[in-house]
């Protein structure tokens, strides 16, 4: 038990780790933001805690008593049983009980009937006792058993596999041959339609629509991710089937892969009402880009393998896909991080944003640059979130819900670290930003993109569009996520502490036992250092002083090209 707990471990660390290291802000404008998980893992605490649940799960599913054999699998136990004791009395030699040394290959034939599944007929168990020689005769043909028990059909109980029929005995699925005659691997088949083990379990879209309530009990119903998740689910269906979720196998987990190569990235260039298979069928020469390995094995892989997982422990069965080995597509390539961006491109940046008139166009670029936080918690500050913590030293800091629309909502944030306060540089004060801020009041401070269906996905485009027209190729990975970056590494420069760098980053700060104890946020005399951070003397900062911020914040963005101010 310990061999194996240690296994299962030691994957689902390094599942973890995969997960943390394959976050990925920037996404493809077109492309669906991937699905929050449960646990962040960011934390000790919460690395501990799904740990801990994930072993207590495997440790029940351990010690449970094995499920008494199938029909099908008693006889082949019986096979086994017939033939071993054959062998046994051939091998005493003359000592050998010679009504079966006489008669081995009737005797061998009828068990290898047995082993091989051969059907055997329903009232074979009511017969009376045969004579002593009847049995070694060869069985005739008989019809296929019928099963007893059938589950109860009543709407109000979970759906469960329809049951084989006539000549599949629930083993296996058979072995189908190409025209060469060479077996035909089991991925490349048709997954909908291949022979399953007969279950009573509950089928995956039941597993997995149960999965989706619960996610939508905690996040809401109009969470993004949670229609992701949905979308991706019927994909996997519709690709492989619906089937009882201790029937599927990793050959059906290495198919879905095996398809999705030849899935389109971009949600634009899928026709919305072709099936999916026809949508894969007219990619096959990969004329349209494919899906990033980010992409399909933290978001389509992995929301399947949870799903399917799901009710794992509270019902008993084996998680298929726990321990499935896959190949990668050579097609899905890795994430690519974001690079850093030059004094000069920053400039142009600023630049631009000025000239275009919009409010979020000039202050998103500024404060990424100057606070090193995601562009997803930016646009959701309010001014009440702004207050002088420390003597003329101002800090931002987000409830983790705000209300929006009359509806109490979650802040985009992706981990509990990152609700804490943040400094805001002097120079934000010296430009008239702080003052301007705070008077807002419960307002939002980009009150525009806050009116918008999705504010972080269409600010993350408008931030992609600024980038373009200041010059900046969208392929390098120069990125609105470079000025985090960038601010990270600035703060590393000016030798400021790795743990009040994690602070005002946003990132968990208790990476061992020592550095959890303290306060959780940044002192005073941290708070100044950062608040006094030298700025670089290469970029040009002066297109922020002189700017009415209410008379920008009354701009609209209009359709087509924007008309510019000429702010003086």
């Amino acid at each position: 038990m310990a061999d194996l707990l240690a296994a299962e471990s030691r994957r689902r660390f390094d599942e973890m780790r995969n997960r943390r290291l394959a976050e990925e802000d920037d996404r493809p404008e077109d492309e669906a933001f991937e699905p929050e998980y449960m646990f962040s893992g960011s934390t000790p605490g919460e690395v501990w805690a799904e740990m801990r649940g994930w072993m207590k799960a495997h440790t029940s599913i351990i010690r449970r008593d094995p499920p008494p054999p199938t029909q099908a699998e008693e006889r082949r136990f019986e096979g086994w049983r017939g033939l071993v004791g054959i062998a046994r009395e051939v091998a005493k030699g003359a000592d050998g009980n010679p009504l079966i040394v006489d008669n081995v290959e009737v005797l061998k034939s009828t068990y290898v009937k047995k082993l091989s599944g051969a059907a055997i007929p329903a009232a074979a168990s009511a017969q009376p006792a045969r004579e002593p020689y009847e049995f070694l005769k060869p069985e005739e043909p008989a019809a296929a058993m019928p099963l007893t028990d059938q589950p109860s059909q009543d709407p109000a109980s979970p759906r469960v596999a329809s049951m084989p029929e006539p000549g599949n005995d629930g083993a296996a699925e058979d072995q189908e041959l190409d025209e060469q005659g060479r077996p035909i691997p089991a991925f490349k088949r048709d997954r909908r339609f291949v022979k399953r083990s007969v279950s009573r379990m509950p089928m995956f879209s039941d597993v997995s629509e149960e999965y989706l309530a619960a996610r939508a009990g905690a996040s809401g119903e109009t969470n993004k991710d949670l229609k992701t998740a949905r979308f991706r689910r019927d994909l996997f269906i519709e690709l492989i089937g619906d089937h009882p979720v201790d029937t599927y196998t990793p050959a059906d987990l290495q198919a879905y892969i095996s398809l999705l190569t030849f899935w389109p990235a971009m949600q634009s260039q899928r026709p919305k009402d072709a099936p999916a298979r026809e949508i894969i069928e007219a990619n096959r020469d990969l004329h349209l880009r494919p899906l990033s390995r980010n992409a399909l094995q933290h978001g389509y892989v992995s929301i399947v393998k949870t799903m399917i997982g799901y009710r794992s422990a509270t019902l008993g069965y084996a998680d298929p896909f726990a321990r499935a080995k896959v190949w990668w597509p050579k097609t899905a390539t890795p994430a690519v991080s974001a690079e850093p961006l030059s004094a000069e491109r920053i400039s142009a940046v600023f630049r631009v944003g000025a000239e275009s008139g919009l409010l979020d166009n000039i202050l998103l670029p500024l404060l990424g640059h100057l606070t090193g936080r995601r562009i997803g918690l930016l646009i959701h500050l309010k001014g009440n979130d702004i207050r002088e913590k420390y003597r003329g030293v101002y800090v931002a800091q987000t409830s983790g819900i705000t209300l929006i629309d009359g509806r109490w909502s979650r802040v985009p944030y992706k981990t509990d670290a990152s609700t804490t306060f943040f400094v805001l540089h002097e120079f934000l004060a010296e430009i008239g930003f702080v003052d301007w801020a705070m008077a807002q009041g419960d307002a939002f401070l980009f009150p525009e993109l806050m009116r918008l269906a999705d504010p972080s996905k269409s600010a993350s485009s408008y931030m992609g569009r600024l980038f373009a027209r200041a010059g900046i190729p969208k392929s390098r990975k120069e990125v609105f996520h470079s000025l985090r970056g960038g601010q990270i590494e600035d703060m590393r420069d000016s030798k400021i502490d790795s743990r009040d760098r994690r602070l005002q980053a946003g990132h968990a700060v208790a990476v061992d036992e020592h550095e959890g104890y303290g306060f959780k946020s940044i002192t005073e005399i941290r708070a100044r250092e950062l608040a006094k951070l030298p700025l670089n003397p290469e970029i040009d900062f002066s297109v922020f002083r002189g700017l009415d911020f209410d008379r920008l914040a009354t701009r609209k963005r209009k359709a087509g090209r924007q008309v510019r101010d000429q702010l003086e």
